[in-house]
Order: C-alpha cells, then structure tokens, then sequence
C-alpha cells in the first residue's frame, strides 16, 4: 500500500518528483522520495532503490540524480531515519541495539524488511519495467543491496559502498567508529547476553546471504575506512559467486568513494534495457556532489 504527492516537476529535464508514503511489511509508514521521467506515453523506466547510511537519510536530489539519467528511483527513508522517524525512533545512538536480543524484535531485521518492502512497491509500480531493478547505496545502505539481491530474484544488479554488516564477527572488533560501537558498548554493559547478541546479528550479516546473491555485484571499499573495515568486506566479497567487480580507494575511509556515482551508472549500464543503456554510459561522467562526504 502507497501513495504517492506531487512535489516539483521538472520540466528541463522532463522529471516528476513525488513524496511517497509506503506500508512496510508490519504496518509502518515509512516516507521516500520517488522520481520518474515522463514524456514518452506508455514507456516503462528501469527501477533503482536507493539506500542510505546508519543515521542518515533519503533526498530527493538523490532520486532525481538518477531519474536525470533515465531511472525510476525511490530514495527511500528506512525505519528510525528521516521522515520514517516520526513513528519510530530509538536515536542515534540506540536504533543499532534495539530489540537486538531476540531476531523477532531486532531493529536491523525490520530495516532489511523495509528494503525488500521498497523493492516491492518498484516492482510492481505501472511505469517501471520489473524486468530491470537496481538497487545501491553505502554503508548500511552498501550492505542492504546485498541481503536484497539475494532475497528478492528480480534484483537485475546491485553496487555497495563502503557495505556495512559484512562478516560482522570479523569487522566489529576492528572498527573504532560508527554502529559497531553501539554494539561494542552494549556487550560491556550486558556481557551475559553476548550469544543472543551475535545470533541477531548472524541474520543481518552478508557473509550469510553472499553465496545465494546471482545478480552481478559491484563493492567498493576504502582502504583506510575504520567504521566498516575492508577485511570483513573482501571475505564478503569472495564468497560471492555471481559475476563481481571489487572498486577500492587506497585512501579513502567510510566515505561516498572518488569516481563512485560514475562507477555505478558504468556497471549497472550493461544490465539496462537497450534504449536506456547508452543514455546511462553517456550522462555518466556527471559527479555527484556527495563524493568524498562521509557517512554518518
């Protein structure tokens, strides 16, 4: 169930900009921006999904980036971030632990469901080609895209950045910021409670969903990134068996990757429908201002 309210049409670049209203899969409205090109009556647009950090947030310039370069695309604001806090928000710190002691009542389960719920609302969507689902993001959001495509078969392909919850046993010990240390602080005050910790977390780490994912997989990874190490990325990364491409940035941390966005739109051009693709290789050379942002 959504609806969706007109914000700003764009008549430049021929864009609709929508404010979406989504039902996830227990009852709560979770908010998202969507934008659409329009112009050609009856043509159906690729879908990308949109998916941000840890204590961050969707924005309709994101969609609209996409849209530009002929993507349907819904920047979704995932429960306890944004304008999906209204009806719940733990905070920052707090949603990463939250209810994390039983895999029924785990924030980061709902938020995997919350994903596979936008996915949903894409493919199903009157003016989208389902035959065509994208899905990208960082951090929280670079690992999100891989439980997705593992998931959900009409994943056509995906691009993590700097993923988040990637062999979890081996990056929270690692890490000196971000989450992680969400978890870290609530195990020195429960120590007792360790093992149902860590059996919440098995659920939500992609080293378990990694070996069933069959779309084509793009990971990038920040040498120097501290909040999600690149050692539980890369044993993330060799389990997946499905045609892969590994981005690293030798001096980068957990930020928006130099040269990902032009990245991005490179592998996933290949995989679009034939009237799509060569737009997608062309407008791909635009930077997006985000690059070098870190996350939060």
């Amino acid at each position: 169930v959504y609806s969706l309210r007109p914000l700003y049409n764009d008549k430049i670049n021929k864009i609709e900009t929508y404010s979406l209203t989504l039902t996830s899969y227990d009852g709560l409205q979770l908010k998202g921006y969507f934008a659409i090109p329009y112009g050609v009556k009856g043509k159906k647009y690729p879908g990308v999904l949109l998916l941000h950090g840890y204590g961050s947030y969707g924005t309709p310039g994101w969609a609209h980036f996409f849209a530009r370069r002929g993507y349907a695309a819904l920047s979704i604001d995932l429960r306890g971030h944004g304008r999906s806090a209204t009806v719940y928000h733990p905070g920052f710190p707090g949603l990463m632990t939250n209810g994390i002691l039983h895999v029924k009542t785990f924030s980061m389960v709902k938020i995997v469901m919350d994903s596979l719920a936008s996915l949903r609302f894409l493919e199903h969507f009157k003016n989208i080609n389902s035959k065509y689902i994208f899905v990208t993001g960082g951090s929280m959001g670079g690992g999100l895209p891989l439980i997705d495509a593992a998931i959900d078969p009409h994943v056509t392909a995906v691009a993590g950045d700097v993923p988040f919850l990637s062999d979890i046993p081996v990056q929270m010990p690692l890490a000196k910021m971000g989450p992680y240390m969400e978890v870290k602080a609530f195990l020195k005050k429960h120590p007792q409670d360790k093992a149902k910790v860590m059996r919440s977390l098995y659920y939500v780490d992609t080293k378990h969903f990694a070996s069933w994912i069959k779309a084509p997989v793009m990971i990038g990874i920040g040498l120097k990134d501290e909040d999600c190490p690149p050692k539980g990325t890369l044993a993330v990364y060799k389990l997946i068996k499905s045609k892969k491409k590994l981005f690293v940035a030798k001096n980068s941390g957990h930020v928006v990757l130099p040269g990902w966005n032009m990245e991005v739109f490179k592998f996933f051009a290949p995989y679009l429908p034939k009237s799509s693709a060569n737009a997608g290789r062309k407008k791909a050379v635009i930077k997006n201002k985000n690059e070098g942002r870190k996350f939060l």
